[in-house]
């Protein structure tokens, strides 16, 4: 119950003892001083909002608060109420009478009750009266999760015509409302019952909500139509997450439709699934859009695939692309299949755009990537995403462990050329990850132009989870030129041969080591941890042994005895030890 009555005593602090003669005049002044301070109502509504508030024990608690004394009980209650998960909140404050139960069910598969409960007679206004009063202007987000009570259609109605229709009257302060009701996100309320549900959050969605989360199904009409009304309730709209349960192809129909039916003049983050062509067009549009996220990116055609040549000699329809195109866009994230969806939507970007950070997620999907798929990806990122402003790329797969078979000739030099990011001089997080059939492969020249052409780099992680056979190229000589090249570099990934470690190695030069804090290095080669143990430590003085990361076996890699990476990982595991007790 998150009610309560203002029913409790006057606020008093606790006394506080003190042994004869110690208590000072500067105590007193102090003590005196500590409880004006804590009867301010500033200083305790600060006090309870630092409370956590997101389990029913947290709830539980809190209520405590709220009734421990009158000073803490509107700021206490502020806090209780700041966030609601369920109708339940709701439920408590009407009048006990008013409700029946009209279908209840167990599922046992999820150990779980649910109830729908109907009207014993009409809602009236004076119903509402000590919810609407008391509690509805306290709430702030309304994060519908787990549902075990809703209400029946005939309830939804009853409470809808006792607000007089009006948009947002159950939580007219709430700047954030997630409704995430499908069969799905709520197992296992029935699907009719959700259905029923589904349009009434206008009740909770005002005109002051400017962050929305729907999770809904297109297939259904109700969720539909329910949709497209709510842009019209939510003129200063900022954040959008929308999820479509419906099969891709009708769902991105329906999503096109959607996002292309509005201005969206106040929207700056948008989170979606999939995307139009015509979509992205259209967005490209939206005037204060500094944010998108998509998940499941699909067939987007590539408008252009480009070679080593155009990074230096620009191709002439990038002048077509419109300048104002994603004018205030900061950060785009990616995620899909294949890479070539990835490389068509960025190809939409103007090169002059303001781009911050780019992160492009490959998921596996048992087949082997191919390295010209990175490689046409970084030529676009090089000749559409702008040196003056980009400072953080990620092109990686969304876990780890994920390895593919190799062929059975491979190229010693062969690898992903990272010619196209070194114009990004002010980058400071660079990753690149993928298993593919060869990685980067890192060179010698590779370093050497990573320390001239990026010299900010606080992060650098290539190759660090690939499935290659190969010894790498580069050794801890070219580690020591990164740690004493990159003043800023804190995060450290690459496979190295770390054979020759003899643990005595000088600094090139006479400058301090970065201040390095984590490394990854996969399954690169070792024979000695205590050498290498002596090297990290006199190289990387703030590293720590759980920041010290090598390559994630499998269960079946593990049970290969003859399976090198098994001893190279135990000998990296002992380098870990090693270095907490040098």
């Amino acid at each position: 119950d998150f009610s309560c009555n203002p029913s409790c005593s006057s606020f008093h602090l606790p006394r506080h003892t003190y042994p004869t003669g110690e208590k000072s005049h500067n105590d007193a002044q102090s003590s005196a001083s500590m409880n004006t301070c804590l009867q301010a109502p500033e200083i305790l509504q600060l006090i309870c909002d630092q409370l956590p508030n997101e389990h029913p024990i947290h709830r539980q608690r809190l209520l405590a608060v709220a009734l421990s004394c009158r000073a803490l009980l509107e700021p206490a209650l502020d806090r209780l109420w700041h966030r609601i998960t369920s109708f339940r909140p709701l439920v408590t404050t009407l009048p006990r009478g008013l409700w029946k139960v009209e279908r209840e069910g167990v599922v046992y598969d999820y150990q779980s009750k649910w109830t729908v409960l109907g009207l014993t007679r009409a809602v009236k206004s004076a119903d509402l009266d000590r919810y609407l009063t008391y509690y509805a202007q306290r709430i702030r987000e309304v994060d519908i999760q787990g549902l075990k009570i809703v209400f029946s259609s005939e309830g939804w109605h009853g409470l809808q015509m006792a607000t007089g229709w009006r948009h947002g009257s159950l939580s007219p302060s709430a700047y954030k409302v997630s409704w995430p009701l499908t069969e799905r996100e709520q197992k296992p309320m029935p699907r009719e019952a959700l259905n029923h549900a589904f349009p009434f959050f206008s009740l909770f969605l005002g005109p002051k909500a400017t962050h929305i989360r729907f999770v809904f199904n297109s297939n259904f009409p109700i969720q539909a139509s329910s949709i497209e009304s709510a842009a019209n309730i939510c003129s200063a709209l900022k954040t959008l997450n929308l999820k479509d349960d419906a099969p891709p192809t009708s769902g991105l129909a329906f999503l096109g439709s959607y996002l292309q039916s509005s201005s969206w003049a106040n929207l700056s983050s948008l989170t979606i699934v999939n995307l139009l062509p015509e979509s992205i067009a259209h967005l490209s549009t939206c005037p204060q859009l500094s944010n998108i996220e998509v998940s499941e990116l699909k067939d987007i055609p590539c408008l252009h695939t480009y070679s080593k040549e155009d990074l230096d000699d620009p191709p002439a329809h990038l002048a077509t692309i419109s300048r104002s195109a994603f004018q205030s866009l900061k950060r785009l994230t990616l995620c899909s299949m294949s890479l070539k969806n990835i490389e068509a939507v960025i190809q939409y970007l103007p090169p002059c755009n303001r781009l911050h950070t780019l992160k492009c997620f490959l998921e596996p999907t048992g087949t082997r990537a191919r390295s010209t798929g990175a490689q046409n990806l970084l030529n676009t990122v090089g000749i559409h995403c702008n040196s003056d402003y980009l400072r953080k790329l990620v092109i990686k797969t969304t876990g780890s462990g994920y390895c593919f078979e190799e062929g059975l000739e491979a190229k010693v030099n062969q690898g992903v050329n990272l010619r196209a990011v070194l114009d990004f001089k002010q980058l400071k997080s660079l990753t690149f990850d993928i298993p593919w059939a060869f990685g980067v492969n890192l060179t010698k020249a590779d370093i050497n132009n990573i320390v001239k052409f990026l010299p900010s780099l606080v992060t650098l992680k290539i190759d660090t989870d690939v499935c290659d056979s190969r010894h790498p190229l580069i050794d801890h000589t070219h580690v020591l030129k990164l740690l004493y090249g990159l003043n800023d570099l804190k995060k450290l990934g690459l496979r190295f041969n770390a054979i020759q470690v003899e643990g005595d190695e000088e600094k090139p030069g006479t400058g301090r080591p970065a201040p390095l804090e984590k490394f990854w290095v996969g399954d690169s080669p070792i024979y000695s941890p205590k050498s290498v143990s002596k090297f990290l430590k006199a190289h990387c003085p703030k590293l720590q042994m759980d920041d010290l990361i090598s390559v994630n076996l499998s269960e079946e890699e593990e049970d290969s005895q003859r399976n090198p990476l098994i001893m190279y990982e135990r000998r990296w595991s002992a380098v870990g030890d090693l270095i907490s007790n040098i």
